[in-house]
């Protein structure tokens, strides 16, 4: 996998994350608290934004010794 293919698919996460926050009015930390906590039904769109989500935090892993 290129460098240029890893930012297409952050953008890509990043823009879905995106969407179904203004879909359901909620930001993505909140949406993942409140699901984690069993306050939210399972749908298809609630379980894809809880993959992308969790998709993003292995991402962002600080690297150490960097």
């Amino acid at each position: 996998m290129t460098l240029n293919e890893i930012i297409q698919d952050i953008h890509g996460l990043d823009a879905e994350l995106t969407k179904l926050e203004r879909r359901y009015g909620l930001l993505s930390a909140d949406f993942y608290h409140l699901y984690k906590a069993g306050e939210l039904e399972q749908n298809r769109d609630l379980i894809q934004w809880v993959g992308y989500y969790v998709s993003t935090g292995f991402l962002f892993v600080p690297c150490s010794g960097l």
